[in-house]
This record gives C-alpha cells, sequence and structure tokens, in this order.
C-alpha cells in the first residue's frame, strides 16, 4: 500500500474515534526557563552567529589564520549543545520534540566539529550551514518557545545575504526580523531567476512563520500573493502557490476554534490533516501544505500539554505524517524521529503498527537509487527491534512474513 493510501486509511480510521472517545486531559503545567538553560541557549547561538559568520564567507573560512579559532567555535557549538541534548539543564518546555530535534542538532555539531579536525573543511562546512535548520524546526512548532528579543543576537557584519541573515534570525525565534528578510527575498524576481532553491526555500520559511507562528491567515496570503506576482517564478511554484490561496481564504472564513484539551486538540489536528490529504492529488503534491503546516502546530500544541497522554502516540504519528509531506528545511531524517518515537510511546499496538509501517518504508526509500543496493546490517537490526516493538504480543514474527 503507498505512503498516500495509507494516510487515506489511517485518517479514516482515526477521524471518528477522536470524535467519538471521551479522554481525561492530562494538563501539564508549561514549565519555565531555567537561568542555566536561558544562559546556555545563549551561549549557543552566540556561537553560531559567530560560526554562521565564518561559513558565510569564502575569504574568511579559507583564511589559514582562522582555522583554530573556527575550530574552537565548533568545538564549543558541539559541547553545548551536547549538554542541552543529555539534560543537562532543565528544558522549559515538555514537547519531545524538544529533545529529538536537540540530539538531532548536538550530532551534527559534533560530526562538523570531527570533520574540521580531520581536514574535510568542505563537508564541515556544509554540515555549519545546514545547521541551523534544526534550531528552525524546533522554535517554529508552533507560539510556544522562548522570546529571545532581549539578547543582542545579530550575525556578524559580513553575513549580508538575506537568505542567511533570514535563517539566523528565524532559529534565533526572531521572527518579524526574519519575514522581513524573507519578504525581501520572495518580492526579488531577480533573486528567484537566480537562485530558485534558495527562493523556494524562503517561501517555506516565511509560511511556517506566518501560519504556525504568528498564526495568521492575512500574513500567509500576503506571501502566496507576491508568489504568484513573481516574474519567472518555477511554474509548479506558482501552481502550488494558488491551491495554497484558496487554503487561506478558507482558513479566514473558518468559525474560530480555541480547543485546549487534549482530545480538542487532536480532533483539530486530525481535522486539518484530513482537509490537507484531500487536496493532494499524488504523495508529493504539495497542494495541502497550509493544512499540514497547521495541523502539525496542533499537535505540538497537544505534545506540550500531554507529553504522556492518551492521544500522545498518535499525536507522534501525525507529527511524523506531516513532516514526511511537507520537509520543506532538507531535515530528510525527521519523520522518522517522530514515527521511531510514536513505536517507544505506545508498543504492540495498531498506531505503533502503523508507525512502523511508514518507518520501514521510509528506511527501504532512503536506500534505493543513490543509496545503494542493500541496507546496512545494523539498519535492519535496528528495524527488527522496532518491529517486535510495534506489532501485538499475541502476533507470531513468522506469521507476519
Amino acid at each position: 500500500m503507498s505512503i498516500h493510501n495509507r494516510l487515506a486509511l489511517y485518517l479514516l480510521v482515526l477521524t471518528p474515534l477522536s470524535v467519538a472517545t471521551a479522554s481525561v486531559t492530562h494538563a501539564t503545567e508549561v514549565k519555565k526557563a531555567s537561568p542555566e538553560w536561558s544562559k546556555k541557549m545563549q551561549e549557543l547561538y552566540q556561537t553560531l552567529a559567530q560560526l554562521l559568520t565564518d561559513v558565510s564567507s569564502d575569504r574568511r573560512f579559507n583564511d589559514s589564520s582562522h582555522f583554530s579559532a573556527i575550530e574552537a567555535k565548533a568545538k564549543k557549538l558541539a559541547n553545548l549543545s551536547h549538554d542541552l541534548a543529555e539534560k543537562k539543564v532543565s528544558v522549559p518546555d515538555t514537547d519531545p520534540s524538544i529533545q529529538m530535534l536537540s540530539k538531532l542538532f548536538s550530532q551534527e555539531a559534533n560530526r562538523a566539529y570531527q570533520e574540521l579536525k580531520r581536514g574535510h573543511r568542505p563537508y564541515a562546512r556544509s554540515l555549519l550551514q545546514s545547521i541551523s535548520g534544526y534550531c528552525i524546526a524546533c522554535h517554529t512548532r508552533n507560539t510556544s518557545g522562548p522570546n529571545f528579543k532581549e539578547l543582542p543576537l545579530e550575525p556578524g557584519k559580513e553575513v549580508t545575504d538575506n537568505f542567511e541573515k533570514g535563517t539566523f534570525y528565524a532559529a534565533s525565534r526572531q521572527f518579524d526580523r526574519a519575514q522581513e528578510e524573507f519578504r525581501k527575498i520572495i518580492s526579488d524576481h531577480k533573486f528567484a531567476t537566480a537562485r530558485p532553491l534558495a527562493w523556494e526555500r524562503a517561501i517555506h520559511h516565511a509560511l511556517n512563520i506566518a501560519v504556525r507562528i504568528k498564526q495568521s491567515p492575512g500574513q500567509a496570503l500576503e506571501i502566496v500573493n507576491a508568489i504568484i506576482e513573481t516574474k519567472n517564478a518555477p511554474y509548479f511554484l506558482k501552481q502550488n502557490a494558488i491551491g495554497w490561496k484558496t487554503s487561506i481564504e478558507e482558513w479566514q472564513n473558518e468559525p474560530q476554534r480555541s480547543a485546549q484539551t487534549e482530545e480538542g486538540l487532536y480532533t483539530e489536528a486530525t481535522r486539518l490533516a484530513a482537509k490537507g490529504h484531500e487536496l493532494q492529488k499524488y504523495p508529493q503534491d504539495r497542494a495541502g501544505d497550509i493544512y499540514y503546516l497547521r495541523s502539525s502546530a496542533k499537535v505540538h500544541d497537544l505534545l506540550r500539554i500531554t507529553p504522556n497522554g492518551d492521544r500522545a502516540a498518535d499525536a507522534l504519528l501525525l507529527a511524523g505524517i506531516s513532516y514526511e509531506i511537507l520537509s520543506p528545511l532538507r531535515l530528510d531524517d525527521l519523520h522518522e524521529i517522530y514515527y521511531g518515537a510514536c513505536i517507544e510511546k505506545s508498543p504492540h499496538t495498531p498506531t505503533a503498527e502503523l508507525c512502523y509501517r511508514r518507518y520501514q518504508q521510509s528506511i527501504y526509500s532512503g536506500y534505493t537509487g543513490s543509496g545503494g543496493e542493500d541496507i546496512p546490517a545494523d539498519i535492519k537490526e535496528h528495524l527488527l527491534k522496532l518491529e517486535e516493538m510495534a506489532r501485538p504480543k499475541d502476533v507470531n514474527p513468522k506469521e507476519t512474513k
């Protein structure tokens, strides 16, 4: 069964349950940021700002007199991210996404440092250039999160590129400043022609902020109108924008919903995902993006207030589905992280089985073509462990072969 059809099956099966099944709300008090956590985050972003300045300039990055300083900053970033990932400081948000993304960030930061030590500088540079994507993914989940407006978090003066400045501001939750940079890019017809891939990524970042952070259909509509009016924009993006415009206009005309409970948030997240699915004509179709962005924001609201609630595993599955379809930040394995967490959260259940099926197909797809002709032994072993955890306890593994 294809990913597209399995999504349809999932939504058909679980949507009625979300309405018919009563659930106790497991309210969780949202924690405040500890002074230690705030200090670590300030250090991390200040170090990241310095590194982004280093990697954005060919002259600065390739100047041998800067090699040791860049390596020292990369080491500091790896150490800081490790402390956050290993829960050495109290995290002010109960959404498990924080820990998942922290671990991914820590792994990439450490890999970048190790590659610098080995002298593989171009590869290390590419890792450092993309690492802010994990910050953006974490900080643009929904409206919750730290506020860095009072911090002097600025990219270095050598960072003059609008896209690099926009991604840094988004990574450090300076969303108004990020939107200002992204809007400059989206409205720049020359940029769209000269750098179409960066132009597309700016669009996804801007929509992410408008829909999930600002929750503003008006701001989202301004963005899609700018896309439609851009000369020489890729045809598929203009067609996507036309579809997004319809979804945004429907959003503007919806009655206000203010779900606050676990069941209410789950029902709304499922409703929005189902609407997004209805618009997709094929698996890679982006017509449902606005609905999936809105759905994922509700999922993160749910995981923040009830990380261990009755709907937590279903929410993790919905998160995985949304990120698998959206994947705007080139974080190709993010959806797999959610599927794995779903299996661990609710083993030996139908939800765990669905998560494993999607996880397994994603792994198989990743090793198709350029990924090689076979799956490494350690990956196969990991899949078998997850399969055992996912299938019903009364099912003999030989019966599934």
